[in-house]
């Protein structure tokens, strides 16, 4: 394939010298154009003929002219041979292929996909700017992860906004204690690999909950969880739960078969039974396609590609060109303004008063008007997002220009670093508001150092209190009262809202924004162009 690259760069010096068209050529000068010999000519021309890329009809007789004929322009070629090396599963060479003729392959794959569209009406492409993580459910902390967890997994249930449906229960109920309760699994659902889901899966996938070193703490009110008959498992509370259901919607909550559950990295495959199977799961491409045995309703397209390269981050936002879809320019807009928050942590005691929450609180307003009170090194972290990346450079620059030193670290969202005098990250609203919330406050490893004793305690009667609320509305009340407590006592601020907007080809519906920042692939369909008459 490196010798297909090296033919399509001879092939594009030629095709620039003669252009399009008939030609009336020796092979003599074609050796020139090709740097080689006329013997090596005449093979290199012989393998671009056999590839349709030209047509040669050589005259006999030392410098005779022979008919050349360039049948496709270059671009369309390569084209041909990244589908050749798409369809062989070979994604390194596609994406060497993309920069012959050393082309940009990050601007080069863009244009690639949005031609490709125009031939594949089954299948919508997405640019990603970096690798993804493997897409266990236990161990999966980026938003594009998680998202990509809900259409591979199945939950139990699934929540929209407020309302709760099956996935793989189709009814639950519980005592009145909400102490103890019972989903009703589906019956004949199978996984990717068309191997039953089994209530031994569903009870094995959600006791690692409880045993994960990170997601035990979310989860430490689950007692028991157990199978008696074919179809069921029931979950036994140490303390009462009317929402256990929600925080069973979450992407960790995910059923998985019990044999990958414990597995490493390199021995873990992404089987689940969501509306979507990885087919194809490498460093260039993330390929799902449409799960045919899903017990929900089908996805509306065959395919869904994400095409990876690093360079896409430089120029990266997410409100623009998400989807491609061939080169139409009409475009419409989605956007929502509820999928999260970004916050600042002061978890240095000495630095939680009123002066110095209030002079960051307006550095990240731009409306500094004062010096922030702080003269020692400020250790900070913050997570990898351009939004947190751009509050931590403003940090930085401001305590700059008054001679204060500051340390920054990058973290991954979840797993902020420890005796760090700030951090900054965000509060994720995935599906349920108020689930989200609990999952930050039970998450966030280190209220011990920042809070005295009787705070810890204030914050853990509080979380007690919202988790067995059975009024939604009250339970909302009692967290945004957690919320102010918090910033009164100068330990959390709200910086900003989090929120997003896609620019997406008109032709491509179905598009609703949801918590996680992505939308339902499976709800995702192609409006075929109009076909003008004549």
């Amino acid at each position: 394939m490196a010798a297909d690259r090296r033919k399509l760069e001879l092939y594009e010096n030629l095709f620039k010298q003669l252009g399009p068209g008939d030609h009336r050529i020796t092979i003599g000068t074609i050796a020139e154009h090709f740097q080689c010999s006329e013997r090596h000519a005449r093979t290199l021309l012989n393998q671009m003929e056999a590839k349709q890329w030209l047509s040669w009809t050589p005259l006999r007789g030392r410098g005779m002219k022979g008919k050349l004929v360039c049948l496709q322009e270059p671009i369309e070629a390569c084209y041909k041979e990244v589908e050749q090396a798409t369809v062989e599963g070979n994604y390194d060479m596609a994406h060497k292929l993309i920069g012959f003729n050393n082309r940009n392959v990050a601007s080069g794959l863009k244009q690639y996909l949005t031609h490709a569209t125009t031939a594949s009406e089954d299948t919508i492409f997405a640019p990603f700017h970096r690798k993804l993580s493997w897409l266990h459910p236990h161990h999966t902390m980026e938003r594009t992860e998680r998202h990509l967890i809900h259409e591979v997994f199945q939950t139990l249930v699934n929540v929209r906004g407020t309302e709760l449906s099956g996935s793989l229960a189709h009814a639950w109920e519980s005592d009145d204690g909400k102490t103890s309760w019972v989903f009703y699994l589906r019956s004949g659902v199978v996984f990717h690999d068309q191997s039953p889901v089994t209530t031994n899966d569903v009870v094995e996938s959600l006791k690692a909950l409880t045993l994960s070193p990170y997601w035990r703490a979310l989860y430490d009110h689950i007692a028991d969880i157990t199978s008696h008959t074919a179809n069921q498992i029931q979950i036994t509370l140490k303390h009462p739960d009317p929402h256990l259901p929600k925080l069973l919607s979450r992407a960790e909550a995910s059923i998985m078969p019990k044999q990958f559950i414990y597995r490493a990295e390199s021995h873990f495959k992404p089987i689940g039974s969501g509306p979507f199977i990885v087919d194809v799961s490498s460093e260039k491409l993330l390929r799902l396609k449409r799960n045919p045995n899903f017990c929900g309703q089908s996805a509306l397209v065959e395919h869904i590609e994400l095409w990876i390269h690093k360079e896409w981050a430089e120029d990266k936002k997410c409100a623009e060109n998400f989807f491609f879809l061939s080169d139409e320019q009409v475009q419409y807009m989605a956007s929502t303004s509820d999928i999260g928050y970004f916050f600042l942590l002061i978890n240095n005691r000495a630095l939680q008063n009123s002066s110095f929450q209030n002079s960051l609180e307006r550095l990240f307003s731009d409306r500094l008007d004062s010096q922030i009170p702080c003269d020692t090194h400020v250790g900070f972290c913050f997570e990898n997002n351009n939004e947190n990346r751009w509050f931590s450079r403003k940090l930085v620059s401001a305590l700059k220009q008054q001679n204060v030193t500051a340390t920054g670290t990058q973290v991954v969202y979840g797993h902020p670093e420890p005796k760090q005098d700030l951090a900054i990250g965000g509060i994720r609203l995935e599906g349920d508001r108020t689930t989200s919330l609990i999952a930050f406050f039970k998450l966030y490893p280190y209220w011990q150092a920042n809070l005295t004793w009787k705070q810890q305690d204030h914050l853990k009667h509080t979380l007690s209190a919202a988790r067995s609320e059975k009024d939604t509305s009250k339970q909302k009340q009692i967290l945004d009262a957690l919320l102010t407590w918090l910033h009164k006592n100068h330990v959390l601020t709200i910086i900003k809202s989090e929120d997003l907007s896609l620019s997406i080809p008109s032709r491509i519906r179905g598009v609703e924004i949801n918590s996680i920042g992505w939308c339902d692939f499976s709800k995702l369909w192609i409006k075929q162009r109009r076909i003008r008459s004549h």
